[in-house]
């Protein structure tokens, strides 16, 4: 199904569950009508609880922080045979123990910085900003594109680890095996930066 993840909804709006955190009663597929949208006091301002009668019966409500949604038009072809979807239920590891939507935030800093080309940025989640800044940063001093990916680098490091502590616990991993720890921070930046190729709708200019 085309289309950005989690856009702005309005009441009456069709909708398709990608992900619900820590929710069983809507599964991915699941569609569903918006009928109210009201603003997330637990949250960050501009964050959202999107009720929706669900087509399966369900009332749960869509929290715009965590959750994963994509609008259905009358146009969409069957979703199965969308490449986007194919990731989303294969790689729910991602949605379940990682700061998605920080990432993508993020890989947009670093792909309007055009430092490396985004097929290959996805070292940059784990590098930190001394190796960035000593790999990418000469002469740049003064570029506030180049700055932002600076400021926020730092932060991403910190959360690839604490994904990959949440993953490890919940799957039962050796915590001191730090080949093992590295390996799997190589793996979810991957797969981090799937996500945002899959859904961040530039394709066509990630050069």
């Amino acid at each position: 199904m085309k289309g950005e993840l989690n856009p702005k909804l309005e009441i009456g709006d069709r909708v398709m569950c990608y992900h619900m955190e820590g929710e069983t009663q809507v599964p991915p597929g699941t569609e569903g009508t918006v009928v109210q949208i009201g603003r997330d006091p637990f949250e960050v301002k501009g964050e959202e609880i999107i009720r929706v009668n669900w087509d399966n019966g369900s009332k749960l409500s869509l929290i715009s922080a965590t959750d994963a949604w994509k609008k259905v038009e009358p146009s969409d072809i069957n979703e199965q045979s969308d490449p986007s979807w194919t990731f989303i239920t294969e790689n729910s590891d991602v949605f379940e123990n990682f700061d998605w939507r920080w990432f993508r935030t993020f890989l947009t800093k670093i792909r309007n910085s055009g430092i490396v080309n985004m097929f290959g940025a996805s070292p940059l989640l784990y590098s930190g900003r001394d190796h960035i800044d000593r790999y990418y940063g000469e002469g740049r001093e003064d570029d506030e594109e180049m700055q932002a990916v600076l400021d926020d680098a730092e932060e991403s490091k910190h959360k690839i680890v604490q994904g990959v502590i949440s993953y490890m616990i919940a799957n039962n991993k050796d915590l001191d095996n730090m080949d093992l720890v590295n390996r799997y921070a190589r793996h979810f930046s991957q797969k981090i930066l799937g996500l945002y190729i899959a859904f961040s709708n530039v394709t066509g200019s990630l050069d």
